[in-house]
């Protein structure tokens, strides 16, 4: 125990130094191959010094692409000249007598080592200042943050605030109850991590206290970042207007049936928030990719990498990417050979793909694209058009994504799409050995709803489930609407017993919601059926077993959970 030392954490800027320091160390090894092939090209017969020729010519593009990007902004530019040379005197096809192209060539190795000795050791500020632009907050696992939405709301009736209080906590909400306006100032000073104040309105004469307070409040710059939501039997002008002129955000009119009310809280919280892009970095040269992660990982994306292209639909499978950077010069293949196989399975037809490349020559960008590739960036290229590129793009394909996937009324996935989402994770769990449960759930004599309650109101019960599935389970899980009132869970790295717990929670917690409509109040209850992957193998026999349990649960009476056999 007494040898143990406490690691710090790195930050992104020593990291980057870090990945700068190693390049350092590596490219005069670089330089001095390069000097070395120069040297062999004298006499060197002429099939042979065509093979050296391109042989620099490949190194050098490596080395034109990579200077710049670790603040060697000298090594690309008398890296590319080199480059441009090779490739002329390939053109020109330089014969055994022909020593110009090879005195040219050793001549930019030259300045390129005198230059590159000359290097500054000073790191570049550019990049890491750029990334600092772009960053954003770390987004929570909503599984653990759906309880960190802290409400005050100032309710006067006790019974009514107990079951507001109840209500908030089925959905998520962590609500604290202030039982007088004139409380508000002190608690707000002693509860920094308020998200929302929800208040009625009382009145002393023609004053409206809360309204009164609330004034103060936004006078004193202290909660003009909360937004406000008011539920009130009140319904005038006068109120509105002055609810109005002191920042309140909604106007709700009791009884407030408390699936509106979440709406609202969602809405004016912002609840659903964009979880970080996923980006795929396919490159052979090791550095470079781990560099581009950094980049994007410390502007809040999530990153894979790999530098086998062989590797690339086991990544694919495994990772489930929103853009594609590919790299076009690899030992073995070309990147816009791996766009085109990219391209032939369906279910990636569509992700974006962006080459990365030092090749500047125009003609060969456009062919590239042709075969697959959606846009082309070259190296080196600044980390802030980086971040700006990957996400304009990446937030194209998830915003077109969402209208092909998702289902329109709940925003969760759709039957095709889950299906799809199910099968990918068969297949990784069939690689890794990893836990995996799928749930079917469904809503309790909802065909009674809809006769009783009218559509309308059985559109908000499905909508209800699907903001309370989508707040309590995790953001890795998948949920999806299967058709109607029946819905699916698939549910990584959970076993057959936790995602039972899971599903116990979740039915307790929508039994306990209370729908409001034309003076009448009811609730609704849920069945489900569990499968676990360990006892059912494929996403026919999961499906089938999870259909099956759920049956039981329906034929058994209904709002329970029922593991499979």
């Amino acid at each position: 125990m007494g040898d143990e030392v406490a690691k710090t954490p790195v930050s992104m800027e020593e990291k980057l130094a870090q990945l700068r320091a190693q390049y350092a160390l590596k490219i005069e090894q670089r330089v001095d191959a390069l000097q070395a092939l120069v040297q062999n090209l004298d006499g060197a017969e002429d099939g042979e010094r065509s093979n050296i020729l391109t042989q620099l010519r490949d190194e050098t593009h490596k080395l034109a692409g990579s200077g710049a990007t670790f603040g060697f902004p000298d090594v690309t530019l008398s890296a590319r000249e080199m480059e441009q040379a090779c490739v002329q005197a390939l053109v020109n096809n330089a014969g055994a007598n022909d020593v110009s192209g090879a005195s040219e060539i050793a001549s930019i190795l030259a300045g390129l080592c005198e230059k590159l000795r000359r290097a500054t050791e000073e790191q570049e500020k550019e990049q890491v200042e750029a990334i600092a632009v772009h960053q954003r907050p770390e987004i929570p696992d909503l599984h653990d943050s759906f309880r960190q939405k802290v409400l005050f709301i100032m309710e006067y009736d006790g019974p009514t605030a107990m079951q507001v209080l109840l209500e908030m906590d089925h959905f998520g909400f962590d609500a604290r109850i202030v039982d007088h306006p004139s409380k508000l100032m002190d608690d707000l000073q002693t509860n920094g991590d308020v998200n929302v104040i929800v208040t009625g309105l009382t009145f002393d004469g023609d004053d409206n206290i809360a309204l009164n307070v609330l004034n103060d409040l936004r006078k004193d710059n202290l909660y003009n970042e909360i937004p406000v939501i008011v539920h009130t039997s009140l319904e005038s002008m006068k109120t509105r207007l002055g609810a109005v002129r002191v920042g309140v955000k909604a106007y709700l009119i009791k009884p407030v049936d408390m699936a509106d009310l979440v709406d609202v809280l969602d809405h004016v919280t912002m609840r659903h928030e964009d979880e970080p892009f996923r980006v795929l970095v396919v490159d052979d040269d090791e550095s470079l990719a781990s560099h581009t992660e950094l980049v994007l990982q410390g502007s809040g994306m999530e990153t894979r990498m790999t530098t086998d292209p062989m590797d690339i639909f086991e990544v694919l499978d495994d990772f489930s990417p929103e853009l594609i950077l590919l790299d076009l010069y690899m030992p073995g293949c070309e990147g816009q050979d791996i766009a085109a196989v990219i391209r032939q399975r369906e279910e990636y037809a569509g992700i974006p793909i962006v080459f990365l490349s030092g090749e500047a020559d125009k003609n060969k960008q456009l062919s590239a694209m042709e075969m697959g590739g959606d846009d082309f960036l070259t190296k080196p290229i600044q980390a802030s058009h980086l971040i700006s590129s990957v996400r304009i793009r990446a937030g194209r394909f998830r915003e077109l994504r969402s209208f092909m996937v998702r289902d329109s009324m709940t925003g969760l996935f759709n039957h095709t799409t889950t299906k799809q989402l199910l099968d990918n994770e068969i297949a990784r769990v069939q690689r890794s050995g990893a836990d995996l449960a799928l749930v079917s759930l469904d809503i309790d004599h909802f065909k009674n709803v809809n006769d009783t309650y009218g559509h309308g109101v059985g559109d908000r019960v499905i909508k209800s489930l699907a903001r309370l599935l989508r707040q309590r389970l995790r953001s890795a899980d998948v949920v999806g609407r299967m058709g109607g009132e029946e819905f699916a869970a698939i549910l990584p790295e959970s076993g057959l017993e936790q995602a039972v717990h899971v599903c116990d929670q979740i039915r307790q917690a929508f039994s306990e919601i209370v729908f409001h409509t034309d003076g009448a109040k009811f609730n609704v209850t849920i069945s489900c059926g569990v499968a676990a992957f360990k006892d059912h193998n494929t996403a026919t026999m999961l499906s089938d077993a999870a259909d099956k349990a759920l049956y039981a649960a329906k034929h058994g009476g209904r709002n329970q959970v029922v593991k499979a056999d």
